[in-house]
């Protein structure tokens, strides 16, 4: 320190003034500049606060429409098929635009039971649209047995899902 000291002591009292100048705009600078990250950083917060808020108030209104679309178009015992079945509920949870192919599938089981299946690839849904129909699906009468469930997310748009959901029946082998 008594080096600085000596050295200050050595300038004009012209080079101390500017030396002392610079010394308190740099200091305004880093002020400064930390005032600003700390502005941005709260910037962000608030931010993620506010998507934190849309997501639970999105959920909400999804749970909302659940409890509002309980009722499930109920399946018949007359004998509708499984495709029948499940074209139905996915028609009216997410609309023909979003399913892409329903794939029906059959197999012999052990005991006179035959098992029944179908795979439904739906594009595009939302997460609420995919969780509503797997909602539809299990409180169906008599209900839907999903076996199998498959989410990808759209590279492009984050909130779309390809779903490829299977589900199958054991029905009396004719």
């Amino acid at each position: 320190m008594t080096r600085l000291a000596a050295w200050l002591a050595g300038r004009s009292g012209r080079e101390r003034a500017f030396l002392a100048g610079a010394a308190g705009l740099s200091a305004l600078v880093v002020l400064g500049s930390g005032a600003l990250a700390v502005r941005d950083d709260l910037a962000a917060l608030r931010a993620r606060v506010a998507a934190h808020e849309r997501e639970l108030a999105e959920v909400r209104r999804a749970t909302a429409a659940l409890r509002r679309d309980a009722a499930v178009p109920a399946g018949d015992a007359t004998g509708t098929s499984l495709l029948a079945r499940l074209e139905t509920a996915a028609d009216g949870v997410l609309g023909r635009e979003r399913i892409a192919s329903m794939t029906p599938a059959a197999g012999t089981v052990e005991d006179g039971l035959a098992e029944e299946r179908v795979a439904v690839r739906v594009t595009g849904a939302s997460l609420a649209d995919t969780v509503r129909l797997l909602h539809v699906l299990d409180t169906a009468s008599p209900p839907l047995h999903v076996t199998r469930l498959e989410l990808r997310k759209h590279p492009d748009d984050a909130g779309r899902f390809d779903a490829t959901i299977d589900v199958a029946e054991l029905r009396a082998a004719p």
